[in-house]
């Protein structure tokens, strides 16, 4: 037996009926575009596993190609020896010997600095100063320049001229060239009076004989492919700390030392890291390891 609904009631679910229909229309389209969705996913997912695969087979190769390599090096390294005449260890003493003489002239002109920048306190003068321990026998001149073009160089004087008087890190003739890097150039207005200071920018380049050989020296190109991914972070300074530490990551250079014209603090780094640093004000020397420390601790993913 048929019931007999009203018009209006009929009205009602067939809304519902075509509201139902849309549901169901729009559920299909969603599951069509989540198929795809899924389909792309998938062929990302084979792709990316070959990109895998590939990055496996490269690394094989690459490590393949260093052993091989590896192994060329050091044939040719004993070859080399046999040719100069002295055997493996004493080769292998002859570099302990370098490194030990590269850490010998590093320290004395981190000393050399520390002494400056204690005079620089004493006299209360601020007095900048960049030295830079360079092996000149592998110099790549394009990653260095005159600060000022067309400028004499302070160690062609004949006061540095023989045996005697050489600017030797270890005589006291290296004195005159710090406190010439050191002092502020006067300018003076057509009156002759002093309008100003200049500051005598760049590094002095010190080689493996100890001996100071250039003065206002630029560091060129150094904040490019070449060395970015050697360089740490600089944790404090300005641009020449900045110079400095990407400085450090040639390789001819053994060692940067800076002291700034703000702080007289003294910062050393080496092959694009900090190494330490010490202030004359505090009489505080800073080492490695401890802003390590500091940074470990102030680390947000550090723990108490």
């Amino acid at each position: 037996m048929f019931r007999i609904i009203s018009r209006k009631r009929y009205k009602q679910l067939l809304s519902e009926l075509n509201e139902l229909r849309r549901k169901v229309r729009q559920y299909e389209a969603e599951c069509e575009r989540l198929l795809k969705e899924n389909d792309k996913l998938t062929a990302k997912v084979e792709e990316l596993e070959g990109y895998r695969e590939k990055y496996e087979s490269l690394s094989r190769e690459y490590q393949e190609q260093m052993e091989r390599f590896e192994e060329e090096v050091e044939k040719e390294v004993n070859r080399r020896i046999r040719e100069i005449g002295i055997d493996k260890e004493r080769y292998e003493q002859m570099l302990a010997d370098r490194e030990e003489l590269i850490e010998l002239y590093t320290e004395k002109l981190y000393s050399l600095a520390k002494q400056f920048a204690l005079e620089s306190k004493r006299m209360r003068k601020n007095r900048g100063l960049f030295l830079l321990l360079v092996d000149e026998r592998i110099m790549d001149e394009r990653n260095f320049s005159d600060f000022h073009e067309g400028q004499v160089e302070y160690l062609d004087q004949e006061i540095f001229k023989g045996i005697d008087n050489l600017p030797h890190i270890f005589s006291p003739k290296i004195l005159d060239v710090l406190n010439f890097m050191g002092e502020k150039v006067e300018i003076l207005d057509e009156n002759g009076e002093v309008t100003g200071h200049e500051e005598r920018d760049g590094a002095v380049l010190i080689n493996l004989k100890g001996i100071a050989f250039r003065t206002r020296v630029m560091v060129e190109g150094v904040r490019t492919h070449k060395v970015y991914n050697k360089v740490e972070k600089l944790l404090k300074g300005n641009a020449k700390h900045a110079a400095a530490i990407y400085a450090s990551s040639l390789d001819e250079v053994m060692a940067s030392i800076v002291v700034s014209e703000e702080t007289s603090e003294v910062t050393m780094f080496k092959d694009g890291k900090f190494i330490k640093s010490f202030d004359p004000y505090t009489g505080k020397e800073t080492l490695r390891e401890e802003i390590i420390h500091l940074l470990q601790d102030s680390s947000p993913h550090s723990t108490e």
